[in-house]
């Protein structure tokens, strides 16, 4: 079984984790557009029904009164629906701000890893070839180079 590279794994998993916390952080925001629309088409028709351009008598001022209220009520359900939809825009944003930071982190170590890897690699390579040079000059001093 082929050992990988543990930076590159949580580098890869991070990845995901952050397009995970986007792709939520677009959907809570396509929702977060339609609570906005929705308040506004009530408030727009809660404007609309209060039209009182005639004489009002007592019945048409208790229907109005009533058809009133049932729209502010829903204006008020809708304003909390998109107080609730701003507040959990909020939080999925925080959480794909955290997965990108760690996927920078992540990111960071696994270059840092591969920069290590690098200059050992190096050093090995300069032993190596004085080890090399070692040889050959204790061999040139018995005469075989």
């Amino acid at each position: 079984m082929k050992r990988g590279n543990p930076f590159s794994v949580l580098t890869r998993l991070r990845a995901i984790e952050e397009k995970q916390a986007r792709a939520s952080l677009a959907n809570t925001r396509k929702a977060h557009e339609q609570a906005r629309q929705k308040l506004e088409e009530l408030k727009e028709r809660h404007r609309e029904d209060i039209d009182a351009g005639e004489i009002i008598g007592a019945m048409n001022l208790r229907s109005l009164q009533l058809r009133g209220l049932g729209s502010y009520e829903m204006v008020t359900a809708a304003t909390h629906a998109f107080q609730q939809s701003e507040r959990s825009m909020q939080a999925k944003t925080d959480a794909w701000r955290r997965a990108a930071s760690d996927l920078d982190a992540a990111e960071r170590l696994d270059q840092k890893r591969k920069q290590e890897l690098a200059k050992e690699a190096a050093r090995s390579a300069d032993k190596a070839l004085d080890d090399l040079m070692g040889m050959l000059h204790a061999r040139s001093g018995d005469g075989l180079v």
